[in-house]
Formats: structure tokens, C-alpha cells, sequence
């Protein structure tokens, strides 16, 4: 449970440093770079960790942020509101 919390820790700081990423922010080697970038100044351990990802990991990266600003946005809709009642996302 210890190492389950401590990579969702990882996760979620990942996810505060792809805040200002576009959910198509570029390829997942531009996606990688970028994170990577934005995590330096405050967990080196944890940029130079996603730096050295594989490109099927990158990918995989790339992939979840997109999905996080995507479902972002369907929690950012008002109830009611234009597509408010839409079950699908885009």
C-alpha cells in the first residue's frame, strides 16, 4: 500500500505539472521533455525519472495527461448546461 501511495504521489505531481499543457501538447517525447522541464525546480528525483522513460512509456504519459484534461473539462461542465446532460466525452 506504502509504494501504491507514493506513485500515486508521483502521479499526481505529474498531473499539477501538465496543468498548463494543452491536452495535445505536442508528440510524447515533447510531452515527456516538457513534464520533465516543469518538474526540475521542485523534484529533481521525479523529473529525471520521467526523462528516462521509453517511448512506450512517454506514450503512455502522453496519453493519461490527455485523458486528465479531457475529463477536466467534463467536470468543469454545468449540470444543465450546454452538454451538461451528454454522457459522451469528447
Amino acid at each position: 500500500m506504502i509504494a501504491l501511495a507514493s506513485h500515486l504521489d508521483d502521479l499526481l505531481a505529474v498531473l499539477r505539472a501538465s496543468a498548463r499543457l494543452g491536452p495535445t501538447a505536442g508528440s510524447p517525447g515533447q510531452v515527456r521533455a516538457e513534464l520533465a522541464d516543469r518538474l526540475r525546480p521542485t523534484d529533481p528525483e521525479l523529473a529525471a525519472r520521467v526523462r528516462k522513460l521509453d517511448d512506450w512509456h512517454a506514450e503512455a504519459l502522453a496519453d493519461f495527461v490527455a485523458e486528465a484534461h479531457v475529463l477536466a473539462r467534463a467536470l468543469d461542465r454545468q449540470p444543465g448546461g450546454p452538454m451538461g446532460d451528454d454522457t459522451k466525452v469528447d
